[in-house]
């Protein structure tokens, strides 16, 4: 159903200090980000991506609802979103479905039984 495990988003106390670590010390390769609207820094891990966030969130501190900004979570890439949508709803999980035009993507967030943050997304169709 999906295709993989995209990227793992970490939410960090220092966005700098988090920067040096994972491009400097890890030496990870750092990867063009789009302008989204909390600060953060993305690398490439493989076929995986690593994005850091920071937790300030957003201007007002406040996390941007629905979206995994400021959050630690994961995200699973592809599948068919609607049939995900009907399968964890069906479940009485709530879902934040979106579209994020700076992406390209259409996005779902849910939580798992321990309060993670899930996200699912796949391409818009053009």
């Amino acid at each position: 159903m999906f295709e993989g495990i995209h990227h793992i988003s970490i939410a960090v106390d220092d966005l700098e200090e988090a920067r040096d670590f994972y491009a400097g010390l890890l030496e990870l390769a750092e990867i063009d980000r789009p302008p989204l609207p909390n600060p953060g820094y993305w690398f490439q891990v493989g076929v995986c991506q690593l994005h850091l966030t920071g937790k300030s969130k957003a201007e007002n501190g406040h996390r941007i609802p629905g979206t995994g900004a400021g959050e630690t979570h994961f995200a699973l890439m592809g599948g068919d979103l609607e049939a995900v949508k009907r399968r964890i709803e069906s479940a009485g999980i709530s879902v934040k479905d979106g579209i994020n035009a700076a992406i390209g993507m259409r996005q779902l967030f849910f939580r798992d039984p321990s309060n993670n943050l899930v996200e699912v997304f796949a391409p818009l169709d053009s």
